[in-house]
């Protein structure tokens, strides 16, 4: 995927994504237009956990890329608690955080007996206490074992779908929704990983570069290229989270009251 095309699903994920919050912070979780929007942000998680795998082989600097995402998510965790009120719950990029770790154990600790018991507590902690919950460490797990074929890449946007159409069934059910309100709840829920699935999909290469760690020669900058504009660019995504939730909740608090 070229730099701008994925630069491009990254703004609309994060766009999806502010919508959703809007939608939990201020809408009726049961009207049509929160169902909607809260259904467009599941576009943000598949896109996130696919693009975390990608990060991981290419990074130059795992423990870099663990740095930053653990400083955002600790900086977002007021912010999180402000907004959706949910104790005892960590945010998202805690969930990045802890599939990164899930990475780094399942790719660097092969054929070590605490791999599998390791594996096991990640993938339970991300489950218990984090935003996401399951299906952030499961789907870094697909798009893992999707690596150097394209076409498996396409179990972790599907898991995604069946994952929300079970919820939205149970949800449905449990509040005795007319027929034509629970169909369109199923359809809100499955229109964001429906989205990931036609626009990130199709451009996506399978994992198939080299680690860049393993290259003896380094690549150099391109001719015309600021050496800082990836690192802007890096930061002004991890910083979105935290930033986009204070203002909602000072909206919340101080304008909508």
């Amino acid at each position: 995927m070229s730099s701008k095309r994925r630069a491009f699903t990254k703004l609309l994920a994060i766009l999806l994504m502010t919508g959703n919050h809007f939608a939990h912070i201020f809408l009726p979780g049961s009207s049509p237009l929160a169902m909607f929007l809260t259904g467009l942000g599941y576009f943000t998680a598949p896109v996130m956990c696919m693009y975390l795998v990608d990060g991981y082989f290419y990074t130059h600097s795992r423990r870099g890329y663990l740095k930053r995402l653990l400083i955002t998510a600790l900086l977002s965790q007021l912010p999180f608690w402000l907004a959706f009120r949910i104790p005892f719950q960590l945010n998202m990029l805690f969930s990045l955080t802890f599939c990164l770790l899930l990475l780094t154990v399942a790719e660097e600790m092969k054929g070590n007996p605490y791999r599998k018991p390791l594996l096991a507590l990640l993938f339970f902690v991300c489950t218990l206490f984090s935003d996401w919950s399951a299906f952030a460490p499961a789907m870094v797990l697909l798009f893992l074992a999707a690596r150097g074929v394209r076409e498996k890449k396409l179990y972790g946007f599907l898991f995604a779908m069946l994952g929300l159409s079970i919820d939205a069934v149970m949800t449905g059910f449990t509040l005795h929704e007319p027929l034509p309100l629970f169909c369109f709840r199923l359809f809100s829920v499955n229109a964001g990983p429906l989205l990931a699935l036609l626009i990130a999909y199709p451009a996506e290469p399978a994992f198939t570069r080299p680690d860049p760690r393993a290259e003896a020669p380094q690549q150099k900058t391109p001719a015309g290229a600021s050496p800082r504009a990836a690192g802007v660019s890096q930061w002004f995504f991890y910083l979105y989270y935290p930033l986009h939730l204070t203002v909602l909740v000072l909206l919340k608090h101080f304008v909508f009251v």
